[in-house]
């Protein structure tokens, strides 16, 4: 894939942002409006853009490539959480009582609210099939390991609760539908598609509108969180990269896998900070500028994908 190719979607979901920062600065779309509107896309439009990447052909090679996207994506998870540890912890930091947001910010990307956008854009329905798969391994991680992170203790609740996400479940719904190879009529299938269409914009637009209530004052003069982005949006992606070119991962899933580990800082971090009662600025802060830092350094790392895969 042309790297011009790649940097243009990146700006195009950029631009998008921009008007939702704009719309959300003149109060067109105020907080109340932006909620209804998160809902709307985490309950009916991603669910089903997932959906509608699982009314495809049955075929082996995607079977195949359908369970080897689970396993990359857990290691993918098992690696950045334990190099988190090595990087993040009491020896290399002076101050520990933001421990568990940074750990959290540079394990966990966002991967469903700007990553399935661009994954949808760079690769299609196919991107999304395996994306879906991502997803699913991602929240299960989140709301194990990620909450435990900031409670300090295992919740079974929030992760059984995670279980029944959307997402997860227009995922088990539609994978018996790929493997059966039984697909949606044509009309229920067409209005899957036009709603599935509405993803891109309107989360680009959500996140613009949140990154406006932000407050920008001392986010560039904090250490602590310079150290997040560096991990979050340039080490972990590149060490993630790198093992899977070692193993010979294919350059499909490799770029599916990469795209979604090299997303910014994600917004679940804000909601686990929420839920134990934490400090939400300095996660907040560090989402902005690491969605704002993206811009780049994505392009970056398919960049740099691209060169490796030529390599052979």
């Amino acid at each position: 894939m042309p790297i011009l190719t790649m940097v243009n979607q990146v700006i195009i979901l950029f631009v998008l942002m921009g008007l939702g920062f704009a719309l959300a600065r003149f109060r067109v779309l105020d907080e109340h409006v932006s909620q209804k509107l998160t809902w709307l896309l985490c309950y009916i439009v991603m669910p089903c853009l997932i959906l509608y990447s699982f009314q495809a052909p049955f075929s082996q090679a995607r079977l195949h490539n359908f369970l080897e996207m689970f396993i990359i994506t857990a290691g993918l998870h098992l690696l950045c959480i334990v190099l988190a540890r090595l990087f993040l912890n009491g020896r290399t930091l002076r101050h520990t009582g933001r421990l568990a947001e940074m750990r959290a910010a540079s394990v966990y990307p966002n991967c469903g609210f700007m990553g399935i956008p661009l994954i949808s854009a760079l690769q299609g329905s196919t991107g999304v099939f395996y994306g879906s798969v991502f997803i699913t391994v991602n929240g299960i991680f989140a709301w194990s390991h990620g909450l435990m992170l900031f409670s300090g203790q295992f919740d079974r609740t929030a992760l059984k609760k995670s279980l029944t996400n959307p997402n997860i479940l227009a995922a088990v719904v539609g994978l018996p539908m790929f493997l059966t190879g039984w697909h949606l009529p044509g009309a229920l299938q067409q209005s899957l598609h036009y709603v599935a269409n509405l993803n891109t914009a309107l989360s680009m637009m959500i996140i613009g509108a949140a990154m406006s209530r932000i407050r920008f004052a001392g986010i560039l003069s904090t250490p602590a969180g310079w150290l997040c982005l560096l991990l979050r949006n340039l080490l972990f992606p590149l060490i993630c990269l790198l093992v899977m070119w070692w193993l010979g991962i294919e350059a499909e899933l490799l770029l599916c896998a990469l795209v979604l580990m090299a997303c910014p800082v994600a917004g679940i971090t804000v909601i686990f900070a929420q839920l134990t009662g934490r400090d939400t600025q300095f996660i907040g802060q560090t989402l902005t500028l690491s969605t704002l830092l993206s811009v780049l350094t994505l392009p970056l790392m398919l960049a740099l994908a691209q060169w490796l895969l030529t390599l052979g």
